[in-house]
């Protein structure tokens, strides 16, 4: 009898196991990950603040553009999601991360606005599944949040998934600057990563993921 409640105790805690992963991307091997490389986008590991970090930049301005990079062999549905962000652009600055990862063009993003630091427009979440990046969709203050931002140096961003409710923290302040219990159904599992709207260059470093 001893061993016949063994075996179910077991396969429930290797299940638990492989449901709680834990991945740290801190260190970047771009071989290991989709990184953009165009024309109109470039990306480098190089340093912003005194901090090494991963770099994108765009070469053109364009209100439609937003780009991703992120490691190729990660799936997430549900978990934690921490990082560093920058906006060396200051008040041009759009820049976040992007999360159940389809493609380049279907994922569920969450980016910040630090030249509209302290109001309604300083967070904003969003679900792409278009070509072009279609922000004015989703314009509404629904999926828009308050929070204070530094301008141009680093910030701390927590995200925490659970099925349709995204849950964001920033420079670990243990109260929630935005609750949004809407994620997109359609785009349900993928990989995480780094984003870029239509900005000169966004920094990006210490991404790790935790799975639910």
């Amino acid at each position: 009898m001893k061993t016949l409640l063994f075996i179910p105790v077991l396969f429930m805690a290797l299940h638990s196991a492989a449901q709680n992963q834990y991945f740290d991307y801190s260190s970047i091997k771009p071989a290991l990950w989709v990184i953009p490389k165009t024309d109109t986008l470039d990306y480098a590991l190089g340093n912003h603040a005194g901090k090494p970090a991963l770099l994108l930049k765009r070469k053109f301005a364009n209100y439609k553009s937003a780009s991703i990079a992120y490691p190729k062999k990660l799936n997430f549905k549900d978990g934690i999601i921490e990082l560093d962000i920058a906006a060396p652009t200051g008040k041009a600055g759009y820049v976040g991360l992007a999360f159940r990862i389809r493609d380049a063009h279907h994922y569920e993003t969450l980016y910040f606005r630090p030249g509209s630091s302290g109001t309604i427009n300083a967070v904003q979440y969003m679900p792409e599944k278009k070509l072009e990046f279609n922000w004015w969709d989703y314009e509404s203050e629904k999926y828009q949040a308050k929070a204070t931002l530094p301008l141009t140096v680093w910030f701390h961003v927590k995200a925490v998934v659970k099925g349709r409710t995204l849950t964001v923290f920033v420079d670990n302040n243990p109260k929630p600057v935005m609750v949004y219990n809407a994620l997109d159904p359609d785009l349900k599992t993928g990989s995480v990563g780094f984003w870029l709207g239509n900005s000169a260059s966004g920094a990006y470093k210490n991404l790790v993921v935790k799975t639910l």
